[in-house]
């Protein structure tokens, strides 16, 4: 100790003293002690010097302020005050003691006691055991004492004082002190060792104390400067609105709360295929030295893994971090020597990756690892909501952009109509500038209920399209304009509405002349329809006395020689007429005015009927027909006289494109769930380029002047038409000019046991039973004369009339039994007449229209006259007679 007040090489206390004469006294018990040993006597200190030296000791044990402190005090001033030669200080941990210093004792003994257990047969671990001074003098004490002394190899057994170091009922541990062979321990000896082990044991407490509670300061701070750090980085992230400021935040201030010595943030692309580095610090592992480097989610890396799985990577040593992730060769990057990694998770989903690396080993401990999890959670809500506030961003000036480049108008409005958005489509649509228009009620309305009206269903959810309004110019005229408005549910809950107009003006005068268009080509449509009613009924007329004209002269059985000028009349008679039921057919199928009475028959029928309507056509060309249809088991549902109207074009067709001698076939068979009809012929075929518009009407192939008599190209749109609506399908295949054709009807079929039986028509007696008056009332004086003949030369009473009123005039006087009626007649028509008749003679007159018009609504019309037939102009003689007189 220097006259300072300090031992000599103790960095763990001071003693000061208030005198020098203290020291000096001090030096004089030491050396006392010391010629008292050497002549082995008892302890030398006498009263004064005793008390001078508990004195020096208690102000040294006042101002030690460690354990080891304590513990210097009691080896230099507790050993020289009680004449030692040698201490010793051991602490308790657990079920051991464990020697805090040593004085005067050999290093191998040390070595061997350093360490060792509290039931050892020791001084101090009895002194310990019995909580109570351990002293010996004797070999017989100490075989008394130390029963294991034998075994006991902690120096001479010569004379000891071991002293229990207790505060209350706690055991901090023990000391012990050595003395020469010699010493005898008076009462004050064993008084002043009692003093120095209790006034020892409450320092060394107090140096505990002090020490936990510099520990506890010591922590404490650190925790405040962590907490402070925290509470910038929190600021810093609070501040940050977009993903590189989050990152900086993150990278900057949360490294420095961890006293971390890199950082690195990393976000994934959007397709989700690489990392990319927002910002990092310090040195980057993993990373290229790029200033934004990317790599590849399944990289061998803790920040590509930590993506992957989710995982939180918690390494401490560099050997176990370059384990898991061997150093890339060439890289010159230096692996940490500690690391943390962490996935940031926002709303389900990993929108990050934070890693910290720290250059030493085990760097990270448990307050740090809690403030780095509570750093990744508030960075990954600072990043997400960085994220959706630059999505926002993105969206709201992509909006913006498109409202602006939108070439309709488009605005956007608070629920109480005032106008927050104004584009240039509506600056140009209304006339009001945005600078006019934003921020007031919207202008181009003068309905402000309707207004209103609408943007409370458009608040509630709803979305108007289409609505038609009128609006106002700034100039003052209104605009014909279609709205569509929709909300616009901001995240607040807040709602706006979105409105797009379009000027539908030239739409609606678009409308009005194309509803003028319709209302005139309905018109001439109208027109057309009677032009083609009024054209059969005029056709029609003169035909009919024709055929009557022909059938008389068959009945009458004069020829003359003139039989082959006959057969020319009736044909070519009956060829203007197929001509004439072609076209209003047609009229009749484009307006949907044709109805089918369907029912299940034989094709066979159906074929025979069609083959009766062309072999005119087929002797006159003298064309080789050849048939292959069988007359059972081909059953399907048609409209009879409809489907062999069909085939009979399909024949006549034929017949018209095959020169004179040519063969034609027919066929018929089943393929699955349709019969399958084909018409063949050798003729001059159909060039490729007329096949997708054979079926077209008023298309014909090439004719030269030998078929004259070709039609009017009606035919087959007539059959594609009615096949149509059996439910069927025609086609038409050819090889080329002169290479024939072939066309084809596919109808579905029917189970055989289906067909309908065939009704035979009645033979025609050339000379009927009962006789009747009958009244012909037509102003074709040709027609009306020849049909009177006709029924004269069957034996029937025959008046004939050219007018209504002349017609009420002879039946007043001939009381007829039946009327056979033009409907075409002067003065009063055909259903007037016809009304005036029924009225008259009610049922026990029969009235027959023969007339011109042939359509659905003239026959309907006719029935509601009172007819009980109609036949349309020009009526075979043979049908009249045996359905109208039986």
């Amino acid at each position: 100790m220097d006259r300072a007040g300090h031992w000599e090489g103790d960095t763990g206390s001071d003693l000061f003293f208030t005198s020098d004469a203290r020291s000096s006294v001090v030096r004089e018990v030491r050396e006392e002690s010391g010629a008292a040993a050497r002549a082995g006597e008892t302890h030398p200190c006498g009263a004064l010097r005793r008390l001078v030296c508990l004195e020096e000791i208690t102000i040294a044990l006042l101002t030690a302020m460690s354990e080891d402190a304590v513990a210097k005090v009691i080896l230099d001033l507790g050993a020289a005050a009680l004449g030692a030669s040698a201490a010793v200080v051991a602490m308790v941990e657990g079920d051991e003691f464990v020697i805090l210093d040593a004085k005067g004792m050999p290093d191998e003994v040390l070595a061997q006691w350093r360490r060792h257990a509290r039931s050892a047969s020791t001084p101090i671990a009895m002194a310990v055991q019995r909580r109570a001074p351990v002293f010996i003098e004797t070999e017989a004490e100490w075989a008394a004492t130390c029963p294991d002394a034998a075994r006991a190899t902690v120096g001479p057994r010569g004379p000891r004082i071991a002293l229990p170091l207790l505060v209350g009922d706690r055991v901090l541990g023990g000391m012990g002190f050595s003395f020469p062979t010699s010493v005898r321990f008076t009462d004050e000896d064993r008084a002043l060792a009692v003093t120095l082990g209790r006034q020892c044991a409450l320092a060394l407490d107090r140096a505990r104390l002090f020490d936990a509670e510099r520990k506890a300061r010591a922590e404490l701070a650190r925790v405040a400067q962590r907490i402070d750090r925290l509470q910038h980085t929190t600021a810093a992230l609070a501040a940050a609105t977009t993903p590189l400021e989050v990152a900086r935040a993150v990278v900057v201030d949360a490294r420095a709360a961890l006293t971390a010595d890199r950082a690195v943030l990393a976000i994934p692309t959007p397709d989700g295929q690489r990392l990319v580095v927002l910002e990092h610090e310090g040195a980057a592992p993993w990373t290229s030295r790029t200033p934004s480097p990317s790599f590849p989610v399944d990289a061998n890396s803790p920040l590509a893994l930590t993506f992957r799985t989710g995982e939180r990577l918690r390494l401490s040593s560099k050997a176990a971090i370059e384990a898991r992730f061997p150093p890339a060769s060439g890289e010159g990057v230096v692996t940490p020597g500690s690391l943390l990694c962490h996935p940031l998770v926002a709303r389900g989903r990993t929108i990050g990756v934070l890693l910290f690396g720290w250059g030493a080993e085990g760097a990270l401990d448990a307050d740090g690892a809690s403030i780095a999890e509570e750093l990744v959670h508030r960075s990954a809500v600072a990043l997400d909501r960085a994220m959706l506030h630059a999505a926002f961003e993105h969206e709201n000036r992509t909006l913006t952009a498109f409202i602006a480049a939108c070439p309709v108008a488009a605005m956007i409005l608070d629920t109480d109509a005032t106008v927050r958005v104004w584009n240039p489509a509506a600056e140009r649509m209304f006339g009001w500038s945005a600078a006019e228009a934003v921020g007031r009620f919207l202008p181009i309305t003068d309905k402000p209920h309707e207004t209103e009206a609408f943007l409370a269903r458009v608040a509630q959810g709803e979305v108007l399209s289409d609505i038609e309004v009128e609006r106002k110019h700034k100039l003052g005229h209104s605009i014909d304009m279609s709205l569509y408005s929709a909300p616009v549910v901001h995240g607040d809950g807040s709602v706006q509405c979105l409105s797009i107009c379009m000027d539908i003006g030239d739409r609606k005068q678009a409308e009005a002349e194309l509803r003028r268009a319709y209302e005139i080509a309905r018109d001439a449509d109208r027109r057309k329809d009677e032009f083609l009613a009024l054209l059969g009924h005029e056709l029609r007329n003169p035909l009919s006395p024709i055929l009557t004209a022909l059938y008389l002269m068959r009945l009458k059985g004069r020829t003359d020689g003139l039989e082959r000028e006959r057969d020319v009349i009736e044909r070519q008679v009956q060829h203007l007429v197929s001509l004439v039921d072609d076209l209003l057919d047609v009229s009749r199928i484009m307006r949907g005015k044709i109805q089918l009475s369907t029912r299940p028959i034989e094709i066979a029928r159906v074929f025979s009927q069609a083959i009766e309507i062309a072999s005119p056509l087929f002797e006159q060309k003298r064309h080789e027909l050849r048939v292959d249809v069988p007359a059972e088991g081909l059953v399907v549902e048609v409209d009879e006289t409809r489907m062999a109207q069909v085939l009979a074009n399909l024949l006549t067709n034929a017949a018209r494109y095959t020169d004179a001698g040519g063969h034609i076939a027919v066929a018929a068979r089943r393929e699955g769930d349709e019969v399958v009809v084909t018409v063949r012929d050798d003729g001059s075929g159909i060039p490729s380029e007329m096949l997708p518009v054979i079926f077209d009407l008023f298309v014909q192939g090439a004719r030269g002047a030998d078929r004259a008599g070709g039609g009017l190209g009606l035919g087959l749109g007539l059959v594609r038409s009615l096949v149509k609506l059996h439910g069927g399908a025609v086609s038409a295949r050819s090889e080329g000019p002169g290479r024939g054709s072939e066309f084809e009807v596919r109808l579905p079929a029917l189970s055989p046991r289906r067909a309908s039986s065939p009704d035979l028509p009645a033979p025609v007696s050339p000379r009927l039973s009962k006789v009747r008056r009958v009244l012909v009332v037509d102003d074709n004086r040709d027609a009306a004369q020849m049909l009177a003949e006709v029924l004269t030369s069957h034996g029937h009473e025959v008046v004939v009339a050219h007018d209504g009123p002349q017609a009420l005039a002879l039946a007043a006087t001939f009381r007829p039994e039946i009327g056979i009626l033009d409907i075409g007649l002067p003065v009063m028509d055909g259903y007037e007449l016809a009304l005036e008749l029924r009225t008259t003679y009610g049922e026990r007159i029969t009235l027959v229209a023969v007339t011109g018009y042939g359509q659905e609504h003239d026959k309907r019309r006719a029935f509601e006259a009172g007819f009980s037939r109609h036949y349309v102009k020009p009526v075979a003689a043979d049908a009249l007679l045996s359905e109208v007189f039986p």
